[in-house]
């Protein structure tokens, strides 16, 4: 019998949640454990988020998933508040633009980067430090099904080697490994799964906060958590890579904020993208113009308005391998950014060809 559907793999409704704690439902409470012969991958993630009144958001600071026990936070680490959510109701997202971890039913490893699953799934979301959660929220897995025979009719054999191509930059990275014939016990090796052998991939869909206030002085702000710019390991976006780690970065959005003016990648020693000058380098992102939004529409709509925007693509996927990158954001030049006032989102892939 076929499954080839879209479904539910975990529907979880929060409610009353202090600051700074953790929901964390078995995966029997949200619908999300799988017999025996099946397995499952994870394509895309909804997130109602809970507010008391247009523009009055609670803080559902982080949504986490869990698949077969294990949490993927360093991979896919969402936000959940309204203004910032990055994980939308599908069929509020402007101009239909969902983000998902992957393509499903392929057998290209730089495509099908969905989370894979055999026995069960769940979420952990974190409430936030300055707000409490006291209206209901909800958070939704959506994929697909498999039973364990008709693995190998699906999907074939997983093709290897890969060729990872960053043509803004003219770089090339090939992926080498043995082709993978998709089976009920390879499952879990294949791309987006927790078995894999070396080189591991993942998605990477992660946000975070400046920690501290901009110089006031249009200097590059990093969102490096070595030196105190975010809160946690989670967030940190600054990279220090050799030849065994590597990040395909594919969406940029941030919410812009204060005097904030712009926003865009710095990749050894280069700005992206490039401007006629160093200052006019990167995206602008003000509060009024910013081309880069995600999450709740507003400013850009009334803040009662229904719609979204999901994490805008890059033109092309920029390629950070054996080299230090990461975003930069710079206030105006008239005045700091407050710390906490902007919050920043990256997708892509996570690679680590280390065991």
């Amino acid at each position: 019998m076929e499954h080839f559907e879209l479904r539910c793999l975990c529907d979880y409704i929060g409610g009353a949640q202090a600051v700074n704690t953790w929901a964390r439902p078995t995966p029997a409470a949200v619908f999300g454990e799988l017999q025996a012969d099946e397995r499952a991958e994870i394509v895309y993630a909804e997130i109602w988020s809970p507010v008391t009144a247009p523009g009055v958001e609670e803080e559902l600071r982080k949504v986490v998933i869990i698949a077969d026990g294990e949490e993927l936070g360093r991979y896919v680490s969402l936000s959940g508040i309204r203004a910032t959510v990055m994980a939308p109701p599908k069929d509020r997202i402007w101009a239909g633009r969902l983000y998902s971890f992957g393509t499903p039913m392929s057998n290209n490893p730089l495509l099908n980067t969905t989370i894979k699953v055999k026995q069960n799934v769940t979420i952990a979301c974190l409430a936030g430090p300055a707000v409490a959660i006291t209206m209901a929220y909800r958070v939704r897995l959506w994929g697909y099904v498999y039973k364990a025979n008709e693995l190998p009719r699906v999907f074939g054999t997983m093709q290897f080697p890969a060729t990872m191509k960053d043509n803004a930059r003219n770089r090339i990275l090939t992926l080498s490994k043995s082709p993978i014939p998709v089976n009920k016990d390879s499952w879990l090796t294949l791309p987006g799964g927790k078995d894999q052998s070396i080189p591991k991939i993942n998605p990477f869909a992660r946000y975070a906060y400046n920690l501290l206030a901009t110089d006031g002085m249009q200097g590059d702000y990093q969102f490096r958590f070595e030196t105190g710019g975010v809160v946690e390991s989670d967030e940190n976006m600054y990279w220090e890579f050799d030849e065994k780690d590597a990040l395909f970065l594919e969406g940029l959005g941030v919410k812009a904020a204060g005097t904030l003016a712009r926003t865009g990648l710095w990749i050894a020693g280069d700005y992206h993208p490039k401007g006629p000058t160093t200052r006019q380098s990167l995206f602008p992102t003000t509060v009024g113009i910013n081309e880069i939004n995600f999450g709740h529409l507003a400013p850009f709509a009334p803040v009662a308005h229904p719609y979204y925007a999901a994490i805008p693509k890059l033109a092309r996927p920029y390629l950070i391998w054996n080299e230090i990158g990461g975003p930069v954001i710079r206030d105006d030049g008239t005045a700091a950014v407050a710390a906490n006032a902007v919050l920043l989102a990256l997708t892509g892939i996570r690679l680590e060809m280390r065991a």
